[in-house]
């Protein structure tokens, strides 16, 4: 009785060991993919008078990176510095240009000594158990705001003040055209944009104005404007009596139309 009990609990535990494991693979593809999936493995074995039980294991597979990146370790570090000293005798022996020799030994003296202060140094284990390769992490880091302002990060999208509203900051200090012509680049389909539609009732409101320069000491003519205005658009290419019409509208409500 005792033995079947055995056998029954045996089976039973390998069945959640199993399904832990199929658990664990679906969450790491789903979560880890496409630069790193991490496989657990999860095993028991029992056998008739062994309950023992073999340790779970895990194993990171690369997905996204070079093999060699993934593999490169301290024994990597030194097999390829052994191998560039090595090159620099033999290169300086085929009497090549001396300018090659030189620039080649003077890489290895640099490889060399980035890689063992890096094996050296307690601070960083990146750049402990990567020698020499670790250090890409950091420079990659130290530039990445950079790298996401000028080929990554949308006109619209930073925050406080997106590209495209500094880029008119600029344009507007250094007195250069800041219209852009043929409508606007945002997408108007998006969750949360806004915009003001034309009504045949429209509702009264009161003035929406603002004193452009009232709390400025240094300007000397302060002025009124209206916080709707009409925009700068291609009016033109429909008649003269549509540039006087909405001309006419911007004098009957007090605001501007930039023409």
């Amino acid at each position: 009785m005792s033995k079947t009990m055995l056998r029954a609990s045996s089976s039973i535990i390998r069945s959640r060991y199993r399904q832990q494991h199929v658990m664990l693979q679906n969450t790491a593809r789903q979560h880890l993919t496409p630069f790193n999936i991490t496989r657990v493995y999860l095993s028991s074995s029992s056998s008739r008078g062994d309950n023992n039980r073999k340790s779970s294991f895990v194993r990171s597979v690369s997905a996204g990176l070079p093999d060699w990146i993934e593999h490169w370790s301290r024994d990597s570090f030194h097999k390829v510095g052994y191998g560039l000293a090595l090159s620099v005798p033999a290169v300086a022996m085929m009497g090549n240009n001396p300018v090659i020799t030189l620039g080649l030994a003077s890489t290895t003296a640099v490889y060399w000594l980035v890689g063992l202060n890096d094996i050296k140094q307690t601070n960083q284990t990146i750049r402990r158990n990567f020698p020499v390769l670790g250090n890409m992490r950091y420079l990659l880091e130290m530039i990445r705001p950079e790298i996401r302002q000028y080929f990554v990060e949308g006109d619209n999208e930073a925050v406080p003040y997106s590209r495209a509203q500094r880029t008119i900051v600029y344009e507007r200090a250094k007195g250069l055209e800041c219209t852009m012509p043929f409508g606007t680049r945002r997408d108007a389909t998006a969750v949360g944009f806004e915009w003001v539609n034309h009504s045949l009732y429209p509702t009264k409101i009161g003035e929406q104005r603002v004193i452009i320069g009232q709390h400025n000491q240094s300007t000397t003519q302060p002025y009124s404007a209206s916080l709707l205005n009409i925009s700068a658009m291609s009016y033109g290419a429909l008649s003269d009596r549509a540039i006087l019409a909405l001309s006419s509208g911007a004098k009957l409500g007090n605001f501007y139309h930039n023409t």
